[in-house]
C-alpha cells in the first residue's frame, strides 16, 4: 500500500460533476502512489493531533490540479447544512480543512476487513458474470443475490464478483459506495483480473431508495421485459412496481445504460437491476432465482464431463454411449459440444476428470 500525507480542503467547486465521491488531487503527486484521474483512493482523516486516523471514506479521482502537491480538494454539494456530505461520509462537523492521509489501496486484504473484494472465476468462463459491487451493508442483500446466481447457474461456471462494506454503528453506504460509472478496475485488484475478458452477459444488482424495481443496463430491451415478468412472477402479491428502464419510471442515474458502467463494461449485454428495501429484504433470493432462470438457457457453454477413469476400451465404448444419448435425450448444448465432450473423455480416458468446470 502507498500513501502520502495531505492537507484535505472540502469544496463544492471540484470540475467533472463535484459530488460527494469525488476529489481532485495534484496531478504528479497523485501519481507517486500508483493513482490518477479517474481511480479511486481511501482518504483517511486524522485527529487534530494530526497523528491518530479519526475516520475515512473511499473517494473517486475526477479532476488533477497544479495547486501545492499536498493539497487534496474533497467535493460536497451545497447547502451541507441539509445534505451533511462531509459529516456523513467523513464524519466532519463542516467544512474546514484537515490533515490526513490519501491511501492508494481500496479493499482491506483481509477476510474480517470492513471493505472486501471478492471473486469467484475458474479464469476461462466468458458466458456470465453476476456482480454486486454495493454489497455488505452497502446495499443489503445485493451480494447475497450475485451469490445465489452464481450458486443456481454452477453448472454452467458463472462467475461472480462483489464487494462488501461495513461500518460499526451504521453508515457502510456513506463511507464506501462508489457510482458504477466510476468503478476503475486499476483500483481493485480481482476485477482487473477478469475486466478484459469481455463476458457475454452480466448482471449487476443494485439496491435504490424507491419503492420499485427497475431493470436497466445494456440489454436489448426484450431481454429486459423477459427479466422483468420473470421478477414480477417472483414478488407477486406484494404490490412492488416492476419497470424496466424503457418504460420510463427509471431516472436517467440508474437506468445502467451508461457504457461507462460497470456492468456494461464487463458484458457485451449488461443488465442492471434496482431494487427496493422490501424487495431486498423480503424477495432478494427470489428475484435472484428468477434471473437465473432467464440466463441459464442463454448460457451456451461447453463444460467438460465428469468421470472416472478407467481402461481404454472400455472407457472409448462407454464414452461414445454417453454422448449418444445426451443428444438423443438433448441434453447437450450442441452436437459440437458433444463432440468434444467426447473427444476430452477419450483423452482422459485412464485419469478421469474431478473439475465441472473445464471449458471447451
Amino acid at each position: 500500500m502507498s500513501s502520502y500525507n495531505a492537507r484535505v480542503i472540502p469544496s463544492s467547486n471540484i470540475p467533472n460533476a463535484p459530488i460527494r465521491e469525488h476529489c481532485s488531487a495534484h496531478h504528479s503527486q497523485i501519481n507517486t502512489i500508483g493513482r490518477n484521474k479517474g481511480q479511486q483512493v481511501r482518504i483517511e482523516r486524522y485527529a487534530p493531533d494530526g497523528v491518530t486516523p479519526e475516520d475515512y471514506a473511499l473517494y473517486t479521482v475526477v479532476d488533477l490540479h497544479n495547486e501545492d502537491p499536498d493539497i487534496v480538494f474533497l467535493g460536497f454539494r451545497e447547502p451541507e447544512s441539509e445534505k451533511h456530505d462531509l459529516r456523513d461520509r467523513l464524519g466532519l462537523s463542516g467544512a474546514t480543512a484537515f490533515r490526513g492521509k490519501i491511501n492508494s489501496q481500496v479493499t482491506d486484504p483481509t477476510d474480517d476487513g470492513e471493505f472486501v473484494e471478492r471473486l469467484t472465476d475458474n479464469g476461462r468462463h466468458i458466458g456470465l458474470i453476476a456482480i454486486a459491487p454495493h454489497g455488505g451493508d452497502i446495499e443489503r442483500h445485493t451480494d447475497e443475490q450475485s451469490d445465489r446466481v452464481g450458486k443456481q447457474l454452477a453448472s454452467k461456471c458463472v462467475s461472480v464478483w462483489l464487494c462488501k462494506g461495513f461500518k460499526q454503528g451504521g453508515g457502510a453506504f456513506d463511507r464506501w459506495h462508489i457510482t458504477s460509472t466510476d468503478i476503475s478496475e486499476e483500483s481493485f485488484p480481482k476485477l482487473k483480473t477478469v475486466i478484459g475478458r469481455q463476458f457475454e452477459y452480466a448482471v449487476a444488482f443494485h439496491g435504490w431508495s424507491e419503492d420499485s424495481i427497475c431493470i436497466g443496463g445494456s440489454a436489448p430491451p426484450a431481454l429486459k421485459l423477459e427479466i422483468k415478468t420473470a421478477v414480477e412472477g417472483a414478488v407477486s402479491g406484494s404490490g412492488i412496481v416492476v419497470a424496466t428502464s424503457e418504460e420510463g419510471t427509471c431516472p436517467g442515474a440508474f437506468n445502467g445504460d451508461d457504457p461507462e458502467n460497470i456492468v456494461n463494461r464487463l458484458g457485451a449485454i449488461g443488465i442492471q437491476l434496482e431494487q427496493s428495501k422490501e424487495a431486498r429484504e423480503r424477495f432478494g433470493i427470489q428475484i435472484a432465482d428468477a434471473v437465473a432462470d432467464v440466463l441459464r438457457p442463454k448460457i451456451k457453454v461447453c463444460t467438460a464431463p465428469v468421470f472416472q477413469g478407467s481402461s481404454a476400451p472400455s472407457c472409448v465404448l462407454r464414452s461414445l454411449g454417453y454422448s449418444a444419448l445426451a443428444i438423443l435425450l438433448g441434453r447437450s448444448p450442441s452436437v459440437t459440444c458433444e463432440i468434444k465432450r467426447l473427444l476430452f473423455r477419450i483423452r482422459h480416458c485412464r485419469s478421469g476428470n474431478t473439475d465441472p468446470c473445464i471449458e471447451l
